[in-house]
């Protein structure tokens, strides 16, 4: 098991930050897809922890198969290109816990980040304990000096060469300006990777930590910085209007790989009698039995709706799983 804690100092107040990651996560969402990486959203609810703290839930598919070289994702089973993503997020904490169905229980890997204002830093902002704190490795982030890869340099997305012209924070040039810039704040990720396979957990860990996990947050939050005038004078809602498009584009993920997944185990044809039905590859028959609808329109996807009725005293929560047009509209 190889434990790490990022830490990461950036030119914002907590607040920005949270509009800021809002926006930054949905567009690298809407990047991925445009490149051909496919992202599910399998469910976004509420929840509230044992301490009372309310925060969403995400339950997200990323499938690696376009992200991978040709031969790679010809010989890997089905199971190893997949990876879910469950997100537990109460700003400013965040947890977040990644696995693979091909690796079971031999792979794990578990994100919790804290987010605090001010540029000093906390030595055990998380609470470890002894044990841990003897095997964690702290690193620093520096989103100006450290080097991105050759292939992934973007001149348009350097610290060292952005000025906002709405802040008029920036360009990061000093070598101190971690320490000098107004306003600051650093943002904390304890990473824990797991590879439990003899003869290849210290490389494994080691790959997933340095050459996988440090990049991204390293990127990311270059692009932060830099996409600054994007988003500093956006709206909380126009920041959840951008999410929920995003949203939309995942569930459609989700849906389009339900339907090619119905359309493999589907019998084309079917028989009854001497009549011959055929259906073509759009045509779905609903799964409801009152209802004799067979389209190619309605996709019949059942999903499952939440109601809530709250009384002066009690609160009744009922669920529902029924079919649902393509078009939201219920049969």
């Amino acid at each position: 098991m190889l434990i790490k804690e990022y830490r990461i100092t950036l030119p914002f107040t907590k607040e920005e930050y949270r509009l800021g990651q809002k926006y930054m996560t949905a567009r690298k969402t809407h990047e991925s897809s445009n490149a051909g990486d496919n992202v599910q959203l399998l469910e976004k609810s509420s929840f509230t922890d044992k301490n009372g703290v309310k925060g969403t839930f995400t339950h997200k598919v990323f499938l690696l198969k376009k992200s991978l070289p040709r031969y790679a994702s010809a010989i890997l089973p089905k199971s190893a290109l997949k990876i879910e993503e469950k997100s537990w997020n109460s700003y400013p904490n965040t947890k977040t816990i990644y696995s693979c169905p091909f690796f079971g229980e031999k792979f794990y890997l578990c994100i919790e980040s804290i987010h605090k204002d001010g540029r000093d830093e906390e030595e055990n902002v998380f609470g470890l304990s002894k044990d841990i704190l003897k095997k964690r490795i702290v690193d620093h982030v520096d989103i100006a000096r450290d080097e991105v890869e050759g292939k992934d340099v973007k001149t348009d997305e350097d610290p060292r060469m952005f000025k906002s012209k709405l802040t008029g924070r920036g360009p990061l040039t000093s070598p101190n300006w971690r320490k000098e810039v107004n306003p600051a704040m650093v943002v904390y990720k304890l990473v824990t990777v797991n590879f439990n396979y003899w003869g290849f957990q210290n490389r494994v860990e080691n790959l997933v930590q340095t050459n996988g996990l440090r990049e991204v947050f390293l990127k990311a939050h270059r692009s932060l910085f830099c996409w600054m005038d994007e988003w500093i004078d956006l709206s909380e809602e126009q920041i959840e209007q951008f999410e929920q498009s995003t949203y939309q584009l995942m569930m459609n993920n989700t849906i389009e790989n339900k339907l090619n997944e119905d359309i493999k185990n589907m019998n084309i044809s079917e028989k009854k009698g001497n009549q011959q039905n055929t259906y073509s590859k759009g045509d779905f028959k609903c799964p409801n039995v009152n209802c004799q609808h067979v389209c190619s329109e309605c996709k019949h996807m059942l999903m499952t709706t939440t109601t809530t009725t709250t009384k002066t005293v009690t609160e009744t929560t009922t669920t529902v799983q029924s079919p649902i047009c393509y078009r939201n509209m219920v049969c």
